[in-house]
């Protein structure tokens, strides 16, 4: 059986082992109660997660852009395009960062801009971060070995990548998680 059909059936499988865990933390924080027809305003968290999208995702999408145009070799050999794309993974991190940050700043200080909705909705948004890194780790596995099929190593310069892409995707995650938990109260 060839390389690739094993790599797709074991991270399809541990794809579903991820989900099955995922759906079973759901039942950790107990389910919000509303009266039929209410609504609720939308939160303060939820705005800062907004923000947080609107302006982290177009920083990704540049470096990404970036490292694209000038090709992966060049990213890694030329400091100065390193430093560029450096930089803008950094400030997007931060800012795919901030919402949980200032959350954690809020409950320690007992704003009460956090409400037992918006705990919740926090407590359940990492639930997607494993599937979303498997499938950035799937998506790169097979372009990497299709891309270098026949070659003696994979280039040093694609660890770089995967690991910016994962730490990426895996914060941005969890910002969708967010929207998705305040979608469905």
């Amino acid at each position: 059986m060839p390389l690739i059909l094993w790599t797709v059936l074991a991270l399809g499988l541990v794809f579903i082992a991820v989900q099955v865990a995922a759906y079973h933390s759901r039942s950790i924080a107990p389910p919000l109660v509303m009266a039929p027809g209410e609504t609720f305003p939308t939160a303060p968290m939820q705005r800062l997660v907004r923000w947080s999208l609107v302006l982290g995702v177009p920083l990704m999408a540049a470096a990404g852009g970036v490292v694209a145009w000038f090709g992966p070799t060049v990213f890694y050999d030329d400091d100065d395009i390193r430093l560029l794309v450096t930089g803008l993974l950094i400030a997007s991190l931060l800012v795919l960062a901030a919402p949980m940050l200032i959350a954690g700043v809020w409950a320690g200080r007992g704003d009460d801009k956090l409400d037992e909705r918006d705990r919740a909705i926090l407590t359940r948004a990492p639930a997607g971060q494993a599937a979303a890194m498997l499938v950035v780790l799937a998506v790169w596995m097979i372009a990497l070995q299709e891309g270098f099929r026949g070659e003696p190593g994979i280039p040093r310069v694609f660890l770089n990548l995967i690991f910016w892409s994962c730490l990426l995707v895996s914060q941005g995650a969890t910002n969708v998680g967010i929207l998705i938990g305040y979608r469905r109260t």
